[in-house]
């Protein structure tokens, strides 16, 4: 069973009559946010406002951070006077936990999730500022009153080129919205991911300088866990959060040596992977037809002679990714199983064959063409090829790597990088004549 990530969920406060015979009060967090993590394939732990200690230590246990909906953030942590007597549900305590919170995530670059009032609190935290009372501006559609438990259902559309449409694998969806606030001046280093029909910023984002190694944060107005259990782009926020928190959790922690992913190894060059990859690839022709411009085979099986993962690396380039469903149902229909990729807006991920009966196992890559994934694989595939000597630097390099990090291939992808970005930007340099 693969790694499941362990994810802090901020809890807010039960009132002293909220709950019958608890005469005290408590902190809870709303039944749909846990279920929609534990469908994701993450594990939840409760911590709630008051926790002593510095935020870095009291993160350190978990893999990722998610902040849920809730009341207001109170007006001052923005520079602004109460300026509506809309202002409903302060908890200073709250701000303070979740702002310091989210800040050492950024930091420590743990994943979060920010839902509806977890995004603003995320948009204050980078210095932003909020709308304190949407309908009261005009223009705007109806997005829901919280106190009077009312919801709407409204459009949001993605941004092109963000980690936001990357994850929901569409271009727009309908999304459960109540919420009277919103995203007034956008916090330093967040980028928009996403917004409603009449403008008002629904998804946001960190700007990271390097977006395959860096951090991930992602926050979303609406409500996705509404209606995540019928729709799979809702769904996709939580799959595509409990994927990176997977990534963090499964490497080895520091002084260790063992991570908690699969066994791998190194295999010396076999030359019938060019075999099985042909004969993939016209089953991937088969199940996508039209859908499939160009079909490749790239990553070390594709090198003659390079030592490698028996993992067949297949590249299948497209118009567009967007919407995902046409590939995900051609693709699973013979055997492919779907993850999402939350990193790269132009990549997706299936593979096949990880079922211990199975003699082969494939890895498809769905990219579209003439984009940087496209590019960036072939003429790393295409110079090592041509290159002999920088094949057997690459060779020796993987096999230290699967010697030092058993059980933990994200660590040995990663140590990885630094040769592969150094060989595709000289390829790059190559192809432009530089």
């Amino acid at each position: 069973m693969s790694y499941r990530p362990l994810v802090a969920v901020v809890a807010y406060h039960l009132r002293e009559d909220r709950v019958s015979r608890w005469p005290h009060g408590g902190y809870g967090v709303p039944g749909p946010y846990i279920e929609m993590l534990r469908e994701a394939g993450a594990r939840t732990a409760i911590i709630s406002p008051g926790e002593p200690g510095d935020p870095e230590e009291i993160l350190e246990p978990f893999d990722g951070l998610m902040l849920v909906g809730g009341g207001d953030v109170d007006p001052s942590r923005y520079g602004a006077a109460a300026e509506s007597e809309h202002i409903y549900g302060v908890e200073p305590d709250r701000d303070d936990f979740e702002i310091a919170l989210l800040l050492a995530a950024d930091h420590m670059r743990l994943p979060a999730l920010c839902i509806c009032r977890g995004m603003q609190v995320m948009n204050v935290a980078f210095g932003g500022t909020l709308h304190q009372h949407l309908p009261g501006m005009p223009g705007l559609l109806e997005h829901g009153v919280p106190v009077a438990d009312t919801q709407t259902i409204h459009e949001v559309t993605a941004e092109p080129g963000t980690r936001f449409r990357g994850t929901i694998g569409v271009d727009s969806l309908s999304c459960s919205s109540h919420h009277h606030q919103g995203v007034d001046r956008l916090g330093e280093g967040l980028s928009i991911g996403g917004r409603s029909p009449d403008g008002l910023v629904e998804a946001i984002e960190r700007a990271f300088s390097d977006p395959e190694r860096d951090g991930w944060m992602l926050g979303v107005q609406w409500h996705p866990e509404d209606t995540a259990g019928d729709d799979p782009a809702q769904l996709a926020l939580f799959e595509g959060f409990s994927t990176v928190a997977r990534y963090r959790g499964s490497r080895a922690r520091p002084g260790e040596t063992r991570g908690r992913t699969r066994d791998y190894e190194i295999a010396d060059a076999n030359p019938m992977w060019a075999d099985r990859f042909e004969e993939e690839a016209t089953a991937i022709r088969a199940a996508l037809g039209d859908l499939a411009l160009r079909i490749e085979h790239v990553g070390s099986t594709s090198v003659p002679g390079l030592a490698a993962k028996s993992v067949i690396d297949i590249q299948v380039s497209v118009a567009s990714i967007v919407p995902r469903a046409p590939f995900v149902e051609a693709l699973t229909s013979i055997g492919y199983a779907f993850k999402i990729d939350p990193l790269r807006d132009q990549h997706e991920a299936f593979a096949k064959g990880y079922e211990p009966e199975s003699p082969n196992k494939f890895h498809a890559h769905l990219c579209e063409a003439g984009g940087g994934w496209e590019r960036r694989h072939l003429a790393f595939r295409d110079h090592l090829r041509a290159h002999p000597q920088d094949t057997a630097r690459y060779e020796a390099l993987k096999r230290q790597l699967a010697d030092e990090h058993p059980n933990d291939v994200y660590s040995y992808v990663e140590g990885k990088g630094e040769f592969i970005r150094a060989i595709e930007a000289g390829a790059s340099e190559a192809s432009a004549g530089i």
